[in-house]
C-alpha cells in the first residue's frame, strides 16, 4: 500500500520517514568532522582530503534532507492523514503535533541556513556529492561579520541543531515509550514492512 490511509502509514510515508533518518545518522558526525578538521586542515594540508570528504557528506545528505522533506511535506499535504494515538494523558496529542511540527521545521532550517552560511561565506565550495559549484549560492558573499554575514546563519545553525537533537530525542523517546511500556501499534504503524493498524 503506497498511500497513508486514516489508520496506517503507507510505503512512501515509511520510506521517506526512514531515509532521512538513516541520512541523519550521517549527517550529525561528518558535520562535527567537518567543523573539527577546518581548522586543522588549513594548518597541515595532509588533513585537506578528510575535510573535504567530511564536507561532501555533510553537504550532499543536507541537500537530500531538504529534497526528502519537500516530498515528505507534499506526500502528507496530499493525502489523509493517519489518526493520532489515543491519549492517555491530558495534552498528548497536542505534546505529540509540537514534537512534529518542530522536527518538520528544524528539517527544513537546518539544510537551508548551512546552504546560506556557505553561500555568504563565498569561498567555501558547496559540494553535492564530489562536485564542487552544481549547487547555486543562494545569497550573496557578505563580510564575515556583517549583520547577515556567515556567523548569522551558522549561528541559526547550530541553534537549530540543538533545538532539533531535544525533539528528535523527544520523538524517540516516544516511540520507546509506546513499543515497550504501553506496547501499542504507535512504533510498528511506521516499522516497515508493518501491516500494524
Amino acid at each position: 500500500m503506497l498511500a497513508n490511509t486514516n489508520e496506517r502509514w503507507g510505503s512512501v510515508a515509511k520510506s521517506l520517514h526512514w531515509l532521512i533518518a538513516a541520512l541523519i545518522v550521517l549527517e550529525v558526525p561528518s558535520g562535527y568532522l567537518m567543523s573539527y578538521t577546518y581548522g586543522l586542515a588549513q594548518h597541515d594540508k595532509r588533513v585537506q582530503p578528510l575535510n573535504d570528504l567530511a564536507g561532501q557528506i555533510h553537504h550532499t545528505n543536507g541537500f537530500l534532507i531538504l529534497a526528502l522533506m519537500i516530498c515528505r511535506a507534499a506526500w502528507s499535504l496530499a493525502g489523509p492523514r493517519v489518526a493520532e494515538a489515543p491519549a492517555r494523558f491530558q495534552g498528548q496529542q497536542a505534546a505529540s503535533k509540537l514534537v512534529r511540527l518542530g522536527l518538520y521545521a528544524a528539517l527544513f532550517v537546518l539544510p537551508l541556513s548551512g546552504w546560506a552560511a556557505l553561500s555568504v561565506f563565498g569561498l567555501a565550495p558547496i559540494w553535492f556529492f564530489n562536485l564542487k559549484g552544481v549547487a547555486p549560492h543562494i545569497l550573496p558573499m557578505q563580510p564575515l561579520n556583517g549583520p547577515f554575514g556567515y556567523g548569522l546563519f551558522a549561528g541559526i545553525h547550530v541553534w537549530t541543531l540543538y533545538v532539533g537533537a531535544g525533539l528528535l530525542g523527544l520523538h524517540m523517546a516516544a516511540a520507546v515509550w509506546h513499543h515497550w511500556i504501553l506496547k501499542d501499534n504507535v512504533f510498528r504503524r511506521m516499522w516497515p514492512l508493518s501491516q500494524a493498524r
